[in-house]
């Protein structure tokens, strides 16, 4: 079973693999107490999840909606085009990776744009990449039982009557 953390941890490794030169990328939220962040850095949180419906086996199915913090320093020469450039790197990154996780649904970019309201980013320069996912959430329902033995009969002698005329194939 993938987790909705496994999930994330693995979108956020797949990202670190495409943009190796940002050194922070994470599905955390920044530490509160911490005043200063390495940037240029990638911050994913989810922001809700909907509509939620029957996967047609025993999952259930979540469009997760997913939003991305590029942060930037504000005191860097160009820093409004800087922070705009790394939303577009990450927007292309992702488009890339397409499917975080086999078996779950393919990214969805839905907007781009600046985001000056976070409290917790206060102080830096952020844009703001929003994207959905339809993800599986719960476990797969167990195969069965496998037989260890198996017979086989035909028509007409077949049922419970017939049991003892059935020829075991394996």
């Amino acid at each position: 079973m993938t987790t909705l953390i496994d999930y994330v941890d693995t979108l956020v490794e797949k990202l670190r693999d495409a943009l190796p030169d940002i050194l922070t990328i994470t599905a955390d939220r920044p530490p509160r107490q911490q005043r200063s962040l390495r940037v240029p850095a990638i911050h994913i949180e989810i922001e809700g999840f909907d509509p939620m419906q029957e996967a047609g086996d025993s999952r259930l199915l979540a469009d997760v909606h997913f939003q991305a913090r590029c942060l930037v320093d504000p005191s860097q020469d160009r820093a409004e085009l800087i922070a705009r450039a790394l939303a577009a790197r990450l927007a292309v990154a992702l488009h890339e990776i397409r499917r975080p996780v086999p078996g779950h649904g393919h990214i969805r970019l839905l907007s781009a744009g600046d985001d000056a309201f976070s409290a917790e980013v206060d102080g830096y320069l952020v844009w703001m990449l929003e994207f959905n996912i339809e993800i599986a959430l719960g476990d797969l329902e167990l195969p069965g039982v496998t037989p260890s033995e198996i017979h086989i009969s035909w028509s007409p002698q077949i049922g419970a009557a017939h049991e003892d005329e059935y020829e075991k194939i394996t």
